[in-house]
């Protein structure tokens, strides 16, 4: 008679394979990170789903407080500049009008730069079936690698700049990261534990 494999690696083996089958990850904005720190009633999700693929937003018409600063003699200091605290307030109606954002895609954008992601599925499903790591440890890995990956295509330079009215008033032409909060925003669950990271 010949060498018989191991009947328990062989399960241990079989059951790998079929738990890795029916494991994954999503990667997005979880529902309990959508609000936003501003409170926009669109929230995360939708801010970014616009950017994603790009419209036009409708801002109704409403009144908005400029602040700057008197000097004691009467003419305004600091050349008469916004400030955010001053001691001379006016308020102005802005008309309705219509905003167009032009599409800044991050998860297009990243899922079709390359077959990372397939490939880094295949190292982990490797490293499950050699027993290296545990399809739970599998998944947190690839979730927080394409985390990592969505969370870069914020700032690697592909994303289409900000109005220049827009940069001047931020001081800076660095689109979508000024909050922080949909950067943030994203992050993953694994199907195999289901708690998100």
């Amino acid at each position: 008679m010949g060498n018989r494999p191991d009947t328990a690696k062989v399960k241990a083996l079989l059951h790998s394979m079929m738990t890795l089958k029916q494991a994954g990850v999503k990667v997005g904005i979880l529902k309990e990170n959508n609000p936003r720190k501003d409170g926009l009633p669109m929230g995360n999700a939708g801010l970014m789903q616009l950017h994603e693929y790009g419209g036009e937003v409708h801002i109704p018409e409403h009144t908005v407080s400029v602040t700057r600063s008197i000097r004691a003699d009467g003419t305004f200091a600091y050349n008469g500049q916004f400030r955010k605290k001053g001691n001379f307030q006016t308020f102005h109606r802005v008309p309705a009008h219509t905003v167009r954002i032009p599409e800044r895609s991050i998860f297009r954008y990243t899922f079709h730069q390359n077959n990372y992601f397939r490939k880094e599925m295949a190292v982990r499903a490797t490293a499950v079936l050699n027993g290296t790591i545990t399809v739970d440890e599998a998944m947190t890995l690839v979730g927080s690698r394409v985390r990592t990956k969505l969370r870069s295509a914020f700032t690697d330079g592909h994303l289409a700049p900000n109005a220049t009215s827009v940069a001047k008033e931020k001081g800076g032409n660095t689109p979508l990261v000024d909050t922080r909060d949909m950067y943030e925003a994203i992050t993953f669950i694994t199907d195999v534990g289901g708690t998100s990271k």
